[in-house]
């Protein structure tokens, strides 16, 4: 047990590396994709990124600025009751992880469903959210519980909220800048304006371009993936750190079986909002994928009862 703090700092050094990596990934693949537009029509570099980045920075912001209100909506989740006995056992437990993080406290919220399961959300730990689903709170057990608390608690300690938000709007930049490339270039197509600067350069003008627009064409695909990759990181790191508020990775390993056996049968909310949930709420992650939002539950269960 001595080793245990060690083990599970080891774990949280290593996913943090591996995310910032990954956000360094995403980064120069929104960059990428605005050099590759301007190759398409010709335009020099700095004009795209003077035109490109604005357009990026304003849809990050706008994703950033009304997403608590999106996810709370979209999880149609409520205030817990501290009338309520379990929700008030909920309550208490994510005071007491506050304490142990050394954060404020949270604001608690229930989402009712049958399915065990829990998020957090918010800007920064000062206005931050933790909700737990009605089953989670009626079918596990105090140590269970706590692990789950201890897991969001973890998240927004680490602000993986703004790291999953932020790239949730890089996603949608890339998104957007490439539909905004496409119909440029149907529109160029109908009117006779194509890019390309005219094909002054010749046929190897014409690859660039062509290599250019089949970059724009999988550049979402890409970042999607990336951002899927970044939350299975952020999940294991949560994992690691939560194992380390609470003392007893046990307690989340027993959780993430009982996650595990209790199926999907009421999944409330959207699928956007899926990877901020401690498993994902419309089908759990039973072996590695790259499409997956969350790891397998066995390799996390195998991590947690590794340290």
């Amino acid at each position: 047990m001595a080793q245990q703090p060690r083990l599970i700092d080891d774990h949280i050094r290593k996913n943090k590396r591996d995310t910032l990596l990954i956000c360094l990934f995403m980064v120069i693949l929104l960059f990428s994709v605005i050099f590759a537009i301007g190759l398409v029509f010709g335009a020099p570099p700095y004009i795209m990124m003077f035109i490109g980045l604005p357009v990026a920075l304003f849809y990050i912001l706008i994703t950033y600025s009304f997403s608590v209100q999106s996810v709370i909506s979209a999880a149609r989740a409520r205030p817990a009751n501290p009338q309520n006995r379990e929700e008030k056992i909920l309550i208490y437990k994510v005071e007491e992880m506050a304490i142990a993080a050394g954060l404020p406290t949270p604001k608690v919220y229930v989402q009712d469903s049958k399915d065990i399961n829990a998020f957090a959300t918010g800007h920064k730990p000062q206005d931050s959210i933790i909700c737990a689903t009605t089953g989670a709170l009626q079918q596990l057990n105090t140590a269970e519980i706590e692990g789950v608390i201890g897991h969001e608690m973890s998240h927004i300690r680490n602000r993986d909220i703004l790291v999953m938000t932020v790239t949730v709007g890089v996603v949608g930049a890339i998104a957007l800048l490439a539909e905004i490339a496409f119909r440029m270039l149907f529109w160029g197509a109908a009117t006779g304006r194509g890019g390309g600067g005219g094909g002054k350069k010749g046929q190897g003008n014409i690859i660039v371009i062509l290599i250019a627009i089949i970059f724009i064409i999988l550049a979402p695909i890409f970042s999607r993936l990336t951002y899927f990759a970044i939350s299975r990181k952020r999940e294991y790191l949560a994992d690691a750190d939560g194992a380390y508020l609470t003392r007893n990775p046990e307690g989340l390993a027993r959780a993430l079986e009982k996650i595990k056996s209790n199926q999907p049968k009421d999944p409330k909310g959207s699928k956007t909002v899926a990877p901020l949930y401690i498993a994902n709420p419309f089908k759990r992650a039973l072996k590695d994928s790259i499409w997956s939002t969350h790891p397998p539950i066995d390799e996390r269960i195998r991590r947690l009862r590794s340290m």
